[in-house]
């Protein structure tokens, strides 16, 4: 094989190799202070060729956050043989892993929701809501739980907010810190805990006023 077919790479396999460099860099740096010239050097591409395939540096940063999105989601996967409680600490550590992993990413995605920029928000809040889905997949299947996990419109705002706070207390963590990683697990744990008790009593009060007075 000579040496043009060696580097002759699928549209797949440049699009992946170009995300893979230049998410590198992103995890050192703020996405704000990085250039797609930067970018196109991690990658040792010209910036022709990068914005071949990404026309624009926002291109670039959807289509990054599209495949951390996806590597993520993969992390979390449950375990279906670990216990509820054991899948979700192996979860929070694999989330904690990523984050640390791409702190100076996640601070800059999440300290503005983006920036500011509505794409970019829109991305974020797809994704929040392919985690939501899947914690509330895995909550139905908790049996023995020790409050009801059955899908409602109290137990969906319920972990919507826990994911908002996971976001807010990480975000804090890794600029702040005040916490060892170990705390920082446990408050998250607790949290969900306290959300979940939260929509039983939210939706108790519901039956309760749905009954009306009592005589």
């Amino acid at each position: 094989m000579n040496e043009a077919t060696r580097a002759r790479m699928s549209t797949d396999e440049r699009r992946e190799q170009l995300l893979s460099s230049g998410v590198e860099l992103l995890a050192r740096r703020a996405h704000g202070e990085v250039s797609i010239e930067e970018i196109a050097e991690a990658a040792g591409v010209s910036k022709g060729l990068l914005y071949h395939y990404f026309p624009t540096k926002k291109d670039f940063i959807l289509a990054a956050l599209a495949r951390g999105e996806a590597q993520l989601a993969e992390r979390l996967r449950p375990d279906p043989e670990l216990s509820p409680e054991a899948q979700l600490d192996a979860s929070l550590d694999a989330f904690l892993d990523d984050v640390e992993e791409h702190a100076s990413a996640y601070a800059s995605i999440f300290r503005r929701d983006g920036g500011g920029d509505p794409e970019i928000a829109a991305a974020l809040d797809s994704a929040r809501l392919v985690r939501m889905e899947t914690l509330l997949e895995a909550l139905e299947g908790w049996e023995g739980a020790p409050v009801s996990t059955e899908r409602s419109a109290a137990l969906e705002t319920a972990v919507q907010g826990w994911v908002f706070f996971v976001e807010g207390a990480v975000l804090r963590w890794l600029e702040q810190g005040g916490l060892e990683r170990p705390q920082l697990r446990a408050m998250l744990r607790s949290a969900l805990g306290g959300s979940l008790w939260a929509a039983e009593v939210a939706g108790k009060s519901s039956s309760d006023h749905a009954e009306g007075p009592r005589p």
